[in-house]
């Protein structure tokens, strides 16, 4: 009985006091989940070294665009028949 009681008040008094409730309540006692902090701080890096990852990109497509219209505007070029002058 004491220790059904303790299993209870414990994770009980923990989500009043630090706001904070288990994910899971065993024989061995309660599990709580891991502090969200060191996650936030990863997630932010993740996303900075993503948004780097993202303006490198767009800037590289933007110039395989601008070669490929160069590219394209040769060929067309080279593609118009030749003009023949009248002597």
């Amino acid at each position: 009985m004491f220790y059904g009681g303790l299993l209870l008040i414990t994770p009980a008094f923990s989500g009043l006091v630090e706001g904070r409730l288990p994910i899971e309540i065993s024989a061995r006692g309660a599990r709580f989940a891991e502090r969200a902090d060191h996650s936030a701080e990863s997630t932010a890096e993740a996303l900075q070294t993503l948004e780097h990852t993202t303006a490198a990109l767009s800037e590289e497509l933007s110039d395989a665009t601008l070669e490929i219209a160069l590219l394209k505007t040769t060929i067309d070029d080279k593609k118009k028949p030749a003009v023949l002058s009248e002597r």
